[in-house]
């Protein structure tokens, strides 16, 4: 935990300011989807080196990554090389969507698709076929230490951190340098949610972030994260908020209030935000026609949960319909399982041993 915990006072001083500022809420950024929908991801500043019709995609995937909605993201930055095949940036995004920081994908297939994705990014960049600024250089180097062949995960992420930790210094005014600067603290191994100097290490910036814009969508999840504990929990209401109604477009965004929601016993919220969430991947499933096992059963589960916790067995008793449901639906169209079987055979079994007979 060497990277960034020996910050100034100043930054601490500002830090806890910050905690206790009144909320507001500007204009919302209206991305669209490729049917024309319009998607609400939040809003940041993020200039690059792209053509305008890239950097709109870029945008987009930028605000998606920010969710954890790596699959849009993808999509996004995949769009922006087309658009621009010299857009170095777009490169760079699409390493980052397999970063993966705090482990929500399951498995290690990301560390080995994202050294894949930079690698073929060096190879045109060695060719002289993309662009960067110097800043833009920086992130893609500090992306290649993220993705470095032969060499172990844990020692990856920390030359990553260390990576993004100076060129946050070195461009104070790069809120996107900041926040990612943020995360890759968060997904250290060491990183200690218990412990308020690594908590106030991560924080800080994000929190100077978030006053800068409050409708940051990475300052507000990561920040979530960081207040995940009972013990920070409070500090972290202020941000639950908020995230939901900037960004209602991510199922991930609508889920992650619901982990602050949680330690403050506020189970009625926590049921509220993940029946938003899972309905909204049930509808980007559907808008996208992937598969269905890309829904997020994760937020099913907590809502399970608080169901459950509420004593509201009729309404517990649907989310098992659901995961019927779901499981006639994979057998009958033939679709791959992936992780599902394993999911609705522990939220079954959970089920069953609090709901009445």
């Amino acid at each position: 935990m060497g990277v960034s915990l020996a910050r100034s006072s100043a930054t601490v001083r500002m830090w806890l300011i910050a905690a206790v500022c009144a909320l507001g809420l500007t204009g919302l950024i209206a991305a669209q989807d490729r049917r024309g929908d319009t998607l609400l991801l939040g809003t940041v500043d993020f200039p690059t080196s792209g053509s305008d019709v890239a950097q709109r995609e870029f945008i987009t995937g930028v605000l998606a990554l920010h969710s954890f909605w790596y699959e849009e993201a993808r999509d996004r930055f995949l769009a922006a090389q087309t658009l621009d095949p010299d857009f170095g940036m777009a490169w760079w995004g699409e390493a980052m969507t397999h970063d993966n920081a705090l482990g929500t994908v399951p498995g290690d297939a990301n560390e080995v698709l994202g050294a894949e994705v930079v690698a073929r990014m060096d190879a045109l960049d060695a060719n002289g076929q993309l662009e960067w600024s110097e800043r833009e250089r920086a992130y893609a180097n500090a992306v290649r230490r993220r993705f470095a062949a032969g060499v172990p995960t844990g020692t990856r992420r920390e030359s990553y951190a260390a990576a993004m930790d100076e060129l946050a210094n070195r461009y104070p005014d790069d809120d996107e340098a900041a926040a990612f600067a943020s995360l890759a603290l968060l997904a250290l191994p060491g990183f200690d949610r218990e412990q308020a100097l690594h908590v106030v290490a991560a924080a800080s910036r994000l929190e100077e972030v978030y006053e800068r814009n409050r409708e940051h969508p990475g300052a507000l999840h990561y920040l979530l994260h960081a207040y995940d504990t009972s013990t920070f929990a409070l500090m972290g209401l202020r941000q639950a908020r908020v995230y939901a109604r900037i960004a209602p477009a991510s199922s991930h965004a609508l889920h992650m209030p619901s982990h602050i929601f949680r330690h403050l016993g506020m189970w009625d919220e926590v049921a509220a935000s993940n029946e938003d969430s899972y309905q909204a991947s049930v509808r980007w499933q559907e808008r996208t026609e992937r598969p269905l096992h890309t829904r997020d059963f994760h937020a099913l589960d907590w809502l399970l949960d608080a169901y459950l916790r509420l004593e509201r067995f009729d309404d517990a008793r649907r989310v098992m319909d659901e995961l019927d449901a779901v499981e006639d639906a994979i057998r009958s169209r033939g679709e791959e399982w992936r992780q599902f079987p394993e999911i609705a055979e522990t939220l079954r079994a959970y089920y069953s041993s609090v709901a009445p007979p």
